[in-house]
Formats: structure tokens, C-alpha cells, sequence
């Protein structure tokens, strides 16, 4: 059987349950997809918008198309090399069909590619996907002709197996060296990976740079130093130096060498890991099926903490089941240090930007920044959500049953979960929303606004989380960590950034009224009181209503289990 064969079962898989799903589930998929299909059209027309508003920046506006196609490689590039990692752990070692394909007489190689091919799949297709309008808009705004879509044809392929073989390569290392009852360290080991190309990435880019214009002696060499490569060994920026011709040519440029580069990298890297595999995959995966010691976690303080709790008792056992289960499980909570870089990062970005210059422009240019920063706080809480609320119900496992069974009502399972996640996910947003405001030094009243609106559209993103949650749970699952990847995350992920989109557009003219009325010390007149408290109140409205549909669905799914 060759690498292909072995993906032949997940295709008959998915085929299966499309002919056994009902009526219903077709339908909320296919609204799934229409939706999906929506916000692939609104990437293209942000792009799009983005690079036209580029076009009419004289000299400096191509350069900064070429910029934001390598921002977007680079970024591309970091998240699949994790996502690969973390991916190649479970395909290669925590499967559960692995025990049956080693038993069998199935050559080496053969389920080296067919594992190898299951990886790229599972960590690359969301990227493909959603990058493709990408690439379109740069297509249809510079009026590339037909080498350009074939150049992105070309590119992608040696762009996506290069982090792929990497990231296989990486983790069969590591497995190699520590064994299965070690995962704890070796998650930790790739959190800080994680944190380091997260911190590099930054770096190789050099935001800052493109703010400060005034540490240039005069506009050719603050031209010259924007237009500098990020570095010339990164698979990124070869990528952007393949495609960069083909829409936006000057003389000098060198398509085929960058081509070359990235082409020869991924082979390289292809083989390399072909041989790593060949001498150490069977060893490691011998190491892994080495049983853990068990582990019971005791948090006195949080025992003593939680029985405290105004709630009634069975909820307050659920919520103290959630937390300690969160605790146990490295997958969970190794994550907390990735979320710790997260923050330090954000708020460093809001730091470094300039705070000399006339005070009309400074004013202006922090309070965007501030209104900017709302909508960049909820898509932080909606990613995390993903990670840790959207799997909330799955985690239950075969133990479900339990559940389901017992004289216990499922929607009180469904509001405790539901609890226990609002609190930490509000906080995290509170804090980013403050250490970056105070950064930028935007005045209380956007401050409160941004606060109270952040804390309502949390309510929401949880509860949309944990209703989609209930609509697709996957309770077989073999890694908990491919769960907010399924087709009900990215169901989440989008009618998330949806929510938050319209939040942001309802309240953007009376936050930027009352900016201009207190910058101009002119008082609001009735009409714009009134509009400032319909729009203020139409987001109240909204979240509210979005909170409590998702709630009666999440619920009302849960309920039809034990049907």
C-alpha cells in the first residue's frame, strides 16, 4: 500500500458520515459553508481595499505591497512550523490505528509518507484556504496576468513542505529523546520554541521602522531601508522575492534564484526528514507507548477557594471537575505560557510606536490605535476560546455517557462550563485592553467604552463558542489539540471575527464623535446624543441577543443527546 492508500480511510470516513447525517446537520453545514465562502469574499475585498488605497501612494506605496506579502509569508511560515510540531505528535505517535499499521507488513517509508501527507493536510489546509484571496487580490489589483497565479501554483507546494518536514523532523527528535510520560517537558520545550520564533518573527520584520521615519537623514534612505529584505535566509522572504516579479517587476529582480532557494529547501528538508524517520521513528514510538505515572492533582486553595462559591452545589462540583481536569492535563495548561507571551508581546507592540509629533496627529493616531485595539483584544479572546472553551464539551471523551446518564440536568453541564471559561477569558481581554490603552495614553472615556464593550462581546464570544462546541462535538478524539482545527473551530473562528466586526462598526462614529467633541471642546448636539445612545445600545442589544441564541442552541444540542 502506498502513502496514499493510507489516506484513503478518512476519505471514506468523511463520505460516510455526509450520507448518514440528517437533514438538519446538512443544512447547518451547508449554512456553514455559505458563511465560510462569505469571509473568504471579505479577505479578498480587505486586501483588495488595502492594496488600491497602496497604489496611490507615490514610490512608497509598492513597497509597502511587497512588505505586506512578506509580513504575510513570515506570519504563515511561523504558524505552520508550530502547527506542524504539534500535528506530527499525534499522527505519529498518538494515533490510535498505529499499533495496527506497525503490525502489519506495510513498509516503513510507505507509512512514513502517508503520516507525512496526513500532517501537511491536517496543519496546512486552513492556510491554504483562507491565503488563496490573498494572493487573488494581489492579483486583480496589480492586473497580473496568468504567470502570476501559476508563480503561486509553484510556490505554495515547496512553501508548505518545507515547514512540514521540518516540524515532523523536530518532533520525532524529540519524542526520541524524551519518552511519553515526559510529554510535560516536551510541550514546554515547544511553548518556548513558540515563544522564541514568535519573538524572532517580530524582530526579522522591524515594524518600528516604518513609523519612524524621522531617523532617516531623508526620504531615499528611508525608502531604501523599507525596502531592505527581512533577511535573506528566511523560506518567507524567499517565497515573497519568487512572486514579487511577477506583479510588481523592476530591474534586478531575481524570481528564479528565490524560486530555486525555497525549491531546493523544502527537497533538502524532504530527505532529511525521510532519514530521520528511518532511524529513529521506530525507537521513539517504542519509547512513547510507555505508560505515564498517574498523577492526581491537589489544589488546596482552590478546594477552599471554590466552596466559597455563591452557586448551587452540583454546579460548583462540575466547575471544580473542570479546573482540576484543565490542571492534569499538560496539553491544557502548557498552553498558559504561550498566552503569557502573548500578552507581553501585544503590549510591546503598542510601546514601541512613536509618541513625538504634532499633538492633532498624535491625538488622532493613538485613539485609532485605541479603536484598532478593541477589535485586535477580541480576536485574541476568540483564539483563545478556541483552544480552550470550543473543546470543552469534547474533553468529556467516551466519558460522556456519564453524564448523560446521571440524574443531572446536561444544561446546568453546559452553563458551568460556560462559567468557568467567561472569567478567565475576560480577564485576559481586560488586561490586554488596559496595558495597551495606558501604553498608548487614550483618555477614560474611550478607555471605559473600549472596557465595557470588550466584557460584553466576551459573554458572547464564550457563549458562541461553547454552543458550537455542542453542535459538533467530537468525543473520539486522539489529541485534544486537533480539536479547534475541525470544521465546527473554523465554523467558530469565523462567525466569531463576524461578531466582533460588527461591534466594531456600530460604535466606531460615536466613539469618534465624542473624540471630536472633546478635542474641539464643542458639546454634542441632541441628534448626536441620541445617535451615540441608539448605537451604544444596539451593541448591548446585539451581544445580549447573540448570547442568549447561542446558549438556547448550545443547549438545546446537549439535551438532544440524551434523546
Amino acid at each position: 500500500m502506498s502513502g496514499l492508500g493510507l489516506l484513503r480511510p478518512r476519505w471514506l470516513a468523511l463520505r460516510g458520515r455526509w450520507r448518514r447525517a440528517g437533514g438538519g446537520e446538512r443544512r447547518r453545514s451547508t449554512a456553514l459553508l455559505a458563511l465560510g465562502a462569505i469571509f473568504w469574499a471579505a479577505i479578498f475585498v480587505f486586501f483588495a481595499r488595502v492594496l488600491a488605497y497602496f497604489q496611490g501612494v507615490p514610490e512608497l506605496g509598492p513597497v509597502l505591497a511587497e512588505r505586506l506579502l512578506d509580513l504575510v509569508l513570515l506570519s504563515f511560515f511561523s504558524i505552520l512550523l508550530f502547527s506542524n510540531v504539534v500535528t506530527a505528535l499525534s499522527t505519529y505517535y498518538l494515533s490510535e490505528d498505529l499499533g495496527l499499521l506497525l503490525a502489519s507488513p506495510l513498509p516503513a517509508a510507505s507509512l512514513h509518507a502517508g503520516r507525512f501527507l496526513e500532517t501537511l493536510w491536517d496543519s496546512s489546509w486552513m492556510i491554504v484556504l483562507f491565503g488563496l484571496p490573498i494572493f487573488l487580490a494581489y492579483g486583480v489589483v496589480h492586473h497580473a496576468g496568468a504567470g502570476f497565479y501559476l508563480a503561486v501554483a509553484a510556490v505554495l507546494p515547496p512553501f508548505l513542505v518545507l515547514p512540514c518536514a521540518l516540524g515532523v523532523a523536530l518532533t520525532m527528535l524529540l519524542v526520541r529523546v524524551f519518552p511519553a510520560r515526559n510529554t510535560r517537558d516536551v510541550l514546554l520545550l515547544l511553548s518556548v520554541l513558540a515563544v522564541a520564533l514568535l519573538y524572532l518573527s517580530l524582530r526579522f520584520l522591524r515594524p518600528e521602522r516604518l513609523v519612524h521615519p524621522e531617523a532617516f537623514a531623508d526620504f531615499l534612505q528611508f525608502l531604501a531601508a523599507v525596502q531592505a529584505p527581512t533577511s535573506p535566509y528566511l523560506p518567507s522572504s524567499w517565497a515573497a522575492a519568487a512572486l514579487i516579479p511577477f506583479f510588481a517587476p523592476r530591474p534586478g529582480q531575481q524570481s528564479g534564484l528565490a524560486y530555486l532557494a525555497l525549491a531546493t529547501s523544502a527537497a533538502a528538508a524532504l530527505v532529511g526528514c525521510s532519514m530521520v524517520a528511518e532511524r529513529v521513528y521506530a525507537g521513539g514510538w517504542s519509547r512513547a507507548q510507555q505508560a505515564k505515572r498517574a498523577r492526581v492533582t491537589r489544589l488546596a486553595l482552590w478546594d477552599r477557594w471554590s466552596s466559597r462559591l455563591p452557586i448551587a452545589p452540583v454546579s460548583r462540583a462540575l466547575i471544580v471537575k473542570d479546573v482540576k481536569t484543565f490542571w492534569r492535563d499538560p496539553t491544557q495548561w502548557s498552553q498558559l505560557v504561550l498566552l503569557g507571551a502573548l500578552v507581553v508581546v501585544y503590549v510591546y507592540n503598542f510601546r514601541v510606536l512613536p509618541r513625538a509629533g504634532a499633538f492633532l496627529a498624535r491625538f488622532y493616531l493613538e485613539h485609532a490605535l485605541a479603536f484598532l485595539n478593541l477589535a485586535l483584544a477580541g480576536f485574541v479572546i476568540a483564539a483563545v476560546a478556541v483552544r480552550f472553551l470550543y473543546p470543552a464539551i469534547s474533553l468529556e471523551g467516551r466519558a460522556f455517557w456519564i453524564l448523560q446518564s446521571a440524574p443531572l440536568e446536561l444544561r446546568r453541564v453546559w452553563w458551568s462550563k460556560l462559567w468557568s471559561g467567561v472569567g478567565p477569558l475576560a480577564a485576559l481581554g481586560l488586561v490586554l485592553l488596559v496595558l495597551s490603552n495606558r501604553a498608548l495614553g487614550v483618555n477614560p472615556v474611550t478607555m471605559w467604552v473600549s472596557a465595557v464593550t470588550l466584557a460584553l462581546m466576551t459573554l458572547g464570544i464564550a457563549a458562541l463558542g461553547l454552543c458550537l462546541g455542542s453542535l459538533y462535538p467530537q468525543f473520539d478524539y486522539e489529541n485534544a489539540a486537533k480539536i479547534p482545527s475541525s470544521f465546527g473551530g473554523v465554523a467558530y473562528m469565523i462567525l466569531a471575527i463576524l461578531f466582533i466586526g460588527v461591534n466594531v462598526v456600530l460604535e466606531a462614529w460615536p466613539l469618534w464623535t465624542l473624540l471630536a467633541s472633546r478635542l474641539l471642546d464643542r458639546p454634542l448636539s441632541a441628534g448626536q446624543r441620541i445617535g451615540i445612545a441608539a448605537s451604544f445600545a444596539a451593541v448591548a442589544l446585539i451581544d445580549v441577543a447573540v448570547f442568549a441564541a447561542a446558549a438556547r442552541i448550545g443547549i438545546r444540542a446537549l439535551e438532544s443527546r440524551r434523546e
